[in-house]
């Protein structure tokens, strides 16, 4: 069997398999941390879990944003701090 006939054969279930496989790591790691900070803090440790994932994907990506900003215009603007 050549590598054409068995990519034509078995690649797509192997890339369907890597990706699977993938996307259960990618989804799966932060559930067990959330279970297992249940298990070992109680319910106020996943409350705590939440409300700083909340936090990092509000609060700090609005920081961060106009921060990013500030400094593209201060770096990147050529007309940034002339007179006109």
């Amino acid at each position: 069997m050549d590598f054409d006939l068995f990519m034509e054969r078995y690649g797509y279930k192997i890339l369907l398999a890597l990706f699977v496989g993938i996307a259960i790591v990618v989804v799966g790691i932060p559930i067990v941390g959330f279970v297992l900070s249940v298990k070992t803090m109680g319910y106020v440790g996943g409350a705590m879990l939440i409300a700083v994932l909340v936090y990092a994907f509000v609060v700090n990506r609005r920081v961060m944003d106009s921060y990013a900003e500030a400094q593209g215009k201060y770096f990147y603007d050529p007309k940034y701090g002339r007179k006109r």
